[in-house]
């Protein structure tokens, strides 16, 4: 019987992760993912650029906070358009 036991419960280490990170919202993940991309971004931007894609970032951190995650998606990344590279686009 402890066998048993022993065998769910090594069954539900090892799914339960997996099954509460699909619960996880994607657009949270999106924005933090899109976030940290721009800032990788910023240290390699000019001034003039970084002045340009400002608002578009804040405007898309303000958008995903409140939840409106596909619009605060799409401002990150045109924030990060106006500050890659053409070969570091944001990736869909």
């Amino acid at each position: 019987m402890k066998i048993r036991h022993a065998i769910i419960a090594s069954a539900a280490l090892a799914f339960g992760p997996a099954a509460l990170a699909q619960d996880a919202p994607q657009g949270t993940t999106d924005c933090a993912a899109l976030q940290a991309q721009y800032d990788q971004h910023a240290a390699a931007a000019t001034a003039e650029q970084l002045s340009q894609a400002k608002a578009a970032r804040d405007e898309g951190e303000k958008l995903c906070s409140e939840g409106k995650t596909e619009e605060g998606a799409a401002k990150l990344k045109e924030a990060i358009s106006q500050i890659a590279s053409p070969t570091q686009q944001p990736s869909s």
